[in-house]
């Protein structure tokens, strides 16, 4: 007798749908298949996370951070840095370039000194950053006696301060006198706030107007910013640039200021996924248990079909088929249960982080296609091993010793 190819398949669904199973059996299929779901989701759910945290700093960096910073010694020096720039980065490739300006110092409020960073910059360009949350400020506040300031919201509500207000800066530039050293004070105003939602920079950067600062104060750490169109090329520009500038302009790039933050997000990410992994390959272990005890229970079948004419072969595809189709209706419901909660998180943010420790008010989430293939091809993989081996103990059971037993 000749059985047709197509059999196979439909015995195999046969077996993991019938409402004729066992009921131990189908409590264990069951119990199989939740959780595999639940493991596939949760390894998709971490993944997004990690992806959405990792993109949302970055984006932060590139934002508030220069692609490239060149180090000017004296302001002179500049026109011939910002000439080599122009030579060697074609203007469609750079996004900005603007003289800056920093230094350190303490604001002074009713006895209460709080560390910060004074950078002069080009208030305008700051203000169309999209990592900014919010950047304010009130040019009508200007004045002749005070350098105008715009303060983070977090220093703000740590000092008290409000818009006009006048404070102290107590700066590490000073002078020395037969007493010792005195630090330089420079009045400041309040004209402005920001937010940008990374609790240093919100507590401890303060931003100036670059041509006020420089006509008053004539800044001595000066730095020519880049911001590229693709800050992933900054290494490239980096290397002409230091080749064409020469040893006696100091260029950093982000990449090199962030690199062990990136590290660890990447060592996070894989960790997680393989902790997920084997989480995912112990739920497979009870789909297996599930197949062992499907075989188990029928026998008698395995008897029969090889009684018909049906092959080891055949019966191998059969149970194979049904612990891969198990299997596979799990990974996908896994994915889709979390795609479904990852979209509705990245949708409805409800989870608060604290903001002393994260640069993000809400947890972030980011799906990308990626993820999902080398998740789906990973799970599958292992789902192949776990279906084969009850497969194969299926295709290898003799009609007479199943009917002798019987």
């Amino acid at each position: 007798m000749r059985l047709s190819f197509s059999w196979e398949y439909w015995l195999a669904f046969r077996y993991i749908f019938s409402p004729k199973r066992e009921r131990f059996t189908g409590v264990i299929t069951t119990i199989a298949f939740i959780g595999l779901t639940l493991s596939v989701a949760s390894l998709t759910i971490v993944n997004a996370v990690i992806t959405g945290f990792k993109e949302v700093v970055t984006e932060k960096i590139l934002s508030l951070n220069p692609h490239l910073s060149i180090t000017l010694y004296t302001p002179e020096r500049g026109k011939e840095v910002i000439k080599a720039v122009g030579k060697d980065i074609p203007a469609k490739e750079l996004r900005s370039v603007q003289l800056v300006s920093s230094q350190q110092g303490l604001i002074l409020k009713g006895g209460q000194p709080v560390g910060i960073i004074l950078k002069a910059v080009d208030l305008e360009s700051y203000k169309m950053e999209r990592g900014f949350k919010r950047f304010e400020f009130n040019t009508q506040l200007f004045d002749n006696q005070t350098l105008p300031v715009v303060v983070g919201n977090r220093l703000r509500d740590k000092l008290g301060l409000i818009e006009g207000e006048r404070v102290s800066l107590l700066s590490v530039e000073g002078f020395y006198t037969p007493f010792g050293f005195f630090p330089k004070v420079i009045p400041l105003k309040i004209v402005g706030y920001f937010e940008s939602g990374i609790y240093d920079y919100d507590l401890n950067l303060v931003f100036t107007p670059f041509d006020i600062y420089f006509e008053r104060f004539q800044g001595k750490n000066l730095a020519l910013e880049l911001k590229l169109r693709d800050p992933f090329k900054s290494e490239h520009y980096k290397g002409i640039l230091s080749k064409s500038l020469g040893p006696s302009f100091p260029i950093f790039d982000w990449q090199e200021w962030n690199r062990h933050l990136f590290s660890a997000l990447k060592m996070e990410k894989l960790g997680l996924f393989i902790v997920l992994t084997l989480m995912v390959t112990v739920s497979l272990f009870t789909v297996l248990s599930a197949m062992v005890m499907l075989v188990s229970e029928k026998k008698g079948d395995i008897a029969i079909l090889r009684a018909l004419g049906a092959t080891s072969k055949n019966i191998l595809k059969v149970f194979f088929l049904a612990g891969f189709t198990l299997s596979l209706l799990g990974v996908f419901a896994g994915l889709i249960l979390g795609i479904a909660v990852s979209l509705i998180l990245s949708k409805y943010p409800v989870i608060k982080l604290p903001g002393e420790v994260y640069p993000v008010e809400y947890m972030p989430v980011s799906v990308q296609i990626t993820d999902l293939v080398i998740i789906a091809m990973v799970t599958m993989g292992i789902s192949l091993l776990a279906s084969l081996y009850p497969a194969k103990k299926a295709s290898i059971l003799h009609p007479a010793e199943i009917l002798r037993q019987e």
